[in-house]
């Protein structure tokens, strides 16, 4: 099993600064299991920047295992059907999770 930051390394380096025009948020990704911890990830003015641990005032938070995570960044795993299985607890901002596949190019399932 790959290490959760050098999941979210790779996740963040996939980044688009177009698809970010005009965005401020912050995206909290608590990932659970093996190596399990907060993280979150700051977008504003079209940069992106990565964090340990949790934020006061996150945006929307993310709760799922480093492998479904790991998964869903590798196109192995559809997010819809993840969440709707309960695989994918979101609090927050809904619509911001929907910005997450243009924002760092995520493959699609398959």
């Amino acid at each position: 099993m790959t290490a959760p930051s050098d999941i979210l390394s790779d996740f963040v380096a996939r980044f688009r600064p177009q698809a970010a025009e005009g965005l401020r948020a912050i995206y909290q990704l608590h990932l659970t299991g093996d190596d399990s911890g907060t993280w979150h990830i700051t977008v504003a003015e079209q940069q992106c920047r990565l964090a340990t641990g949790p934020t006061d005032s996150p945006s929307v938070t993310i709760t799922m295992s480093v492998d479904d995570f790991e998964g869903l960044i590798a196109g192995s795993l559809d997010g819809v059907s993840a969440y709707l299985a309960g695989r994918i607890h979101i609090a927050g901002d809904m619509s911001l999770v929907t910005r997450l596949p243009s924002l760092f190019e995520l493959q699609p399932q398959g």
